[in-house]
């Protein structure tokens, strides 16, 4: 076991082997691989059916660049997490990873991820998968990030990029369903993170990171919250009102965004930290049902 200096944390025990297989998994950021290798079966199921061999390739070539995007991510901003109590004990803010390995790691799995996504869904898919990953790191993480305000509205394309993945590498054409799954990650993404940066505000304005609530105010961050959470609950019923969805998804979107939306109010009215902390947990499991929900229509009516 070697040793590095972290910033303002004066020096950390390096792992090796094993142990720094398990830093690896942990800088890859599991959570949101999880979550955005999800929104790949969704695309692959609705544009489907391949075969169970080939979507489960799909989504695990997709999951891989995720994995080495999220790594490279935590390797460009590992000063910026190491002044966040939320982000300090990553491994490349708290220096038990030196972050050549972090690098490394993030470079292998990005190439290697495009590279198997061209293997099993085409060149099209690929470009999709390079593209998600480059913007997130580049475009997102380094030139949006630190200098607005509202950096999460361009930043919720990089959610778009999974689902084009799978869409693509399924044979899937233009058709409102994909435009549906596109438009509704990227409306859901803001006020996912925006009630994050509520609840920490603290923490994103002793980083330098511009967020709503620290930049606009608490008043007016809520209520940017609130209708942003009600452009989501509308645009979630506009494809049963347009015939895309019959009127069984109404049973999953219409609850659910009532949910939604009272939790979105009570913050409006409370402006609670922990009201913005159970929308933010809500709000996950609100675009799962909902994708959850066009499999199952997909499936029971291919």
């Amino acid at each position: 076991m070697s040793w590095v200096a972290a910033p303002g944390l004066g020096r950390r025990p390096v792992a090796q082997g094993a142990a720094r297989g398990a830093l690896m998994l942990h800088v890859a950021k599991p959570r949101i691989v999880a979550l955005f290798a999800l929104t790949v079966l969704v695309a692959t199921l609705l544009a489907g059916p391949v075969g169970v061999a080939l979507t489960a390739a799909i989504v695990a070539s997709s999951a891989l660049t995720v994995a080495g995007a999220a790594a490279l991510n935590n390797y460009l901003e590992r000063d910026l997490d190491a002044r966040m109590a939320r982000t300090r004990r990553r491994p490349t803010a708290n220096g038990a990873l030196a972050p050549r390995a972090a690098l490394a790691a993030g470079l292998l799995a990005t190439g290697g991820g495009v590279a198997a996504v061209w293997a099993c869904g085409g060149p099209a898919a690929a470009a999709f998968a390079a593209g998600g990953a480059f913007y997130y790191v580049v475009v997102y993480t380094l030139l949006i990030k630190p200098h607005t305000v509202f950096s999460s509205l361009p930043g919720a394309l990089a959610g778009v990029f999974p689902a084009l993945i799978g869409w693509t590498a399924a044979g899937g054409g233009l058709s409102g369903r994909i435009v549906f799954v596109c438009a509704l990650i990227a409306v859901w993404s803001p006020p996912h993170f925006w009630a994050l940066s509520y609840v920490l505000a603290d923490e994103y304005e002793a980083s330098g990171i511009p967020t709503p609530p620290v930049a606009l105010g608490e008043r007016a961050a809520t209520r940017l919250i609130f209708v942003s959470c009600g452009a989501l609950v509308a645009l979630s019923l506009a494809p049963s009102v347009a015939g895309l969805y019959p009127s069984a998804f109404l049973v999953t979107a219409v609850p659910a965004g009532v949910a939604l939306l009272a939790v979105a109010g009570a913050l409006a009215l409370r402006r609670s930290r922990a009201t913005a902390l159970l929308l933010h947990k809500v709000s996950g499991p609100y675009l799962a049902a909902l994708l959850l929900a066009m499999v199952i229509e997909r499936v029971a009516r291919p």
